[in-house]
């Protein structure tokens, strides 16, 4: 093989957009080495427990350096990541514990700190849950930067890199993510590392193309220049000089784009011929709400009210929740908040609940609005803290993975039992609040009519929809391919309970990803869905484009679609169908 033969390999992609720049093997910590364990003379404890804390200062100064540049930016999204890591940083483990070691054992700071951290990873390594695994990254950074200091040990940093530099690394901490300058640092390319990850998030918020699962075997750091496409997940070795110049222009073509894109922000989400739809925002954090005003949103369509609180390890008080929910729904300045009850289990949060053994499918076992039946206390509690805050606002309640009537009329009379509760401490809130359920399972999508009657609105996720609908878990790598909203079967489930929801006078919103994809956007108009709930940054592209569609061949489309019988039938003709009414678009652009 010549040395000059373009060669394309293919990893998944992470964060979408284009980049064109040199590479470079960016190596996260010094190599691990064995470290010296020696005792320390009682009237030398005090100097070494002090030793470490001050260790644990310097690395928790690092972070609010980082989080307060991030603010400056405005990338508040990344800031907000790093707000984990510095409650980590007040975990008993890397406190109390690590001190009262010292005192106890009577040795030196770091080997003590190394042998609790590799506990912990031998602990950690044992656990399938994605959530653990993504967040011990996080612990596994915090550590060895604290153990960095200890020793003295002088650490890599992507703040200070040449430019159009893509970075190839085994894994990416959110740190090194938010560390990163976006003039700097053209894409991040990894051998591991998934979109859930807080590094593919601060990624993301930084607009930085990210592609993973790709093998450094055929890549050398003698590269001259190669191409990362985040849009497809390839990257392209040694790109022949056409090639190059195509990249080139679709790279210039997709700033132009969006820069247009982002200026129609605040225009109404509206078809050409004038057919008004809800755009609402998805948040998960509390900065999300300047970007949802920034872009016209005309509400918050889902709070994940359990990401909130994702560094605990327990749930939060009710007081704790009614301030945080107080100030958001201020901050929404009387624009509909639609908080979701806690959506913990499966793939989701599940160190938060205590099981007496382990499920062997968690996606099918105690998660969501089953756990919240079990746990009443947990649930009133979020209730009463919900009720509460809706004095303040426009606030909608929504109740996650309903799969059946019973379980939705049950949700109800705890609702009602936690109003009587504050009614008899004499605390206000709004009455009737409007009550919706979230449809994320082929059994609640199949009684849409008997739900819609006891709810106010209908909310679809598809994310989950399109797992259980194809029995596919969207976590497993090995039938990822699998998984896809564009199967026949999950058009006809939207189409259902769309239909249901209109003929019951029930609005039906999507808040899954696809919401979020514009070549869904003339089907799901098409299909009768009223709303469209997104992250905050895709307000603008989603605007877009329903504002490049008309409501009659919105219908028309849907009318085609639903006679499709193939997922490859339905995905080709959606993307076309986008390309030719928005060809400006190389975001979806993938040829």
């Amino acid at each position: 093989m010549l040395d000059t033969e373009e060669i394309w390999l293919l990893g998944k992609p992470i964060c979408r957009g284009i980049a064109i720049g040199t590479p470079l093997f960016f190596q996260q910590a010094a190599e691990a080495v064995q470290v010296q364990e020696y005792a320390i003379p009682e009237a030398q404890v005090e100097q070494e427990v002090e030793r470490y804390y001050t260790a644990l200062e310097k690395a928790k100064q690092e972070v609010i350096a980082l989080q307060k540049r991030l603010q400056k930016e405005k990338m508040f999204d990344a800031a907000a990541i790093l707000d984990a890591h510095l409650a980590m940083m007040e975990d008993p483990l890397l406190t109390t514990y690590i001190e009262e070691q010292i005192r106890d054992v009577k040795k030196n700071a770091e080997f003590l700190f190394d042998a609790a951290i590799s506990a912990c990873q031998k602990r950690f390594s044992t656990i399938e849950d994605p959530f653990f695994r993504e967040r011990f990254k996080d612990i596994r950074d915090i550590s060895s930067r604290i153990s960095d200091h200890l020793k003295n040990r002088v650490r890599s940093s992507l703040s200070d890199i040449p430019q159009n530099s893509i970075i190839f690394t085994d894994d990416l901490t959110a740190f090194d993510s938010a560390e990163a300058k976006s003039d700097a640092v053209a894409a991040f390319v990894t051998t591991e590392g998934g979109p859930t990850s807080h590094a593919a998030i601060v990624a993301r918020a930084k607009g930085i193309p990210y592609v993973s699962n790709i093998s450094f075997d055929k890549i050398a750091a003698k590269e001259s220049q190669l191409i990362v496409d985040g849009r497809t997940g390839h990257i392209i070795l040694n790109p022949a000089p056409k090639t190059l110049a195509k990249y080139t222009e679709l790279k210039e073509q997709l700033q132009l784009h969006m820069q247009k894109v982002a200026h129609r922000g605040t225009l109404a989400a509206e078809t050409f011929d004038g057919y008004g739809i809800q755009l609402s925002a998805n948040i998960e954090m509390l900065e999300g709400v300047e970007l949802l005003h920034r872009y016209g949103g005309h509400g918050i369509g889902l709070l994940r009210s359990e990401t909130f609180f994702l560094s605990r390890g327990a749930f939060p008080s009710e007081e704790e929740q009614f301030r945080l929910y107080q100030h958001l729904v201020q901050q929404m300045k009387g624009l509909k908040t639609v908080i979701r009850a806690f959506d913990v289990g499966g793939d989701k949060y599940a160190h938060l609940i205590s099981q007496p053994g382990k499920e062997s499918n968690p996606f099918l076992g105690c998660r969501a609005i089953r756990f919240l039946l079990r746990e009443r206390e947990i649930f009133k509690t979020q209730l009463r803290a919900i009720l509460r805050a809706s004095t303040f606002g426009t606030v909608w309640l929504m109740f996650p993975m309903i799969s059946s009537l019973s379980e939705l009329q049950e949700a109800k009379q705890v609702l009602q039992e936690a109003k009587r509760e504050l009614r008899e401490a004499q605390l206000p809130f709004t009455d009737p609040l409007p009550v919706g359920c979230m449809i994320e399972v082929p059994s609640a999508a199949l009684i849409a009519d008997l739900l819609a009657k006891e709810c106010n609105f209908l909310s679809i996720g598809t994310n989950d929809l399109v797992q259980y609908a194809l029995a596919v878990d969207r976590s497993n790598s090995w039938i990822s391919s699998l998984y896809s909203p564009f199967h026949p079967s999950v058009v006809r489930l939207i189409k259902l309970v769309a239909a249901e929801g209109e003929h019951n006078g029930v609005s039906v919103s999507i808040c899954g990803e696809i919401a979020a994809d514009p070549r869904f956007t003339p089907l799901l108009l098409g299909l009768g869905i009223q709303e469209l709930s997104v992250a905050p940054r895709f307000l603008p592209v989603i605007k877009n484009a329903i504002r490049n569609t008309s409501i009659v061949s919105a219908y028309k489309l849907a009318e085609q679609v639903l006679k499709m019988r193939s997922t490859s039938e339905i995905e080709e003709f959606l993307t076309q169908e986008y390309r030719k009414n928005v060809p400006e678009d190389y975001f979806y652009n993938f040829s």
